[in-house]
């Protein structure tokens, strides 16, 4: 159970931490495109706060399974969801961008997911729920 806690709690706090700097001033998470190029993490942006709710709701979810020591593999999946999302926005972005944008951060939020995806199917085998 400490192994699944302790996946939860630096996971968790690594998203809070992530939304906290969403949060912050915009040269901390992004160069300036060209003119007229959008990308769809700016885009998605546009809309309000939306990246730095979703990775701090996230990252409370997890530390919230971590308290409870109940909930992992939702939140886990959960957390998988949110990094996938953000990770095809960047990936997309920096495809459709002129000249393309560097995909580091992408294929990172991807490497996320799939171990967001990994630890709740541990978690999920070793009656962790």
């Amino acid at each position: 159970m400490i192994g699944a806690r302790l996946q939860a709690a630096v996971l968790g706090a690594g998203q809070v931490a992530v939304g906290c700097v969403y949060a912050g001033p915009e040269a901390w998470v992004r160069r300036p495109l060209e003119p007229g190029q959008v990308s769809a993490v700016v885009w998605i942006e546009s809309f309000g706060p939306l990246w730095c709710i979703g990775f701090v709701v996230t990252g409370v979810w997890l530390l919230v399974a971590m308290a409870r020591r109940k909930g992992f593999v939702h939140a886990h999946i959960g957390s998988a969801a949110m990094w996938a999302f953000f990770s095809g926005c960047v990936l997309i972005s920096a495809l459709l961008s002129e000249p393309p944008a560097p995909v580091v951060a992408g294929c990172m939020a991807g490497i996320l997911a799939l171990v967001s995806i990994a630890i709740a199917r541990g978690d999920a085998e070793r009656g962790v729920r």
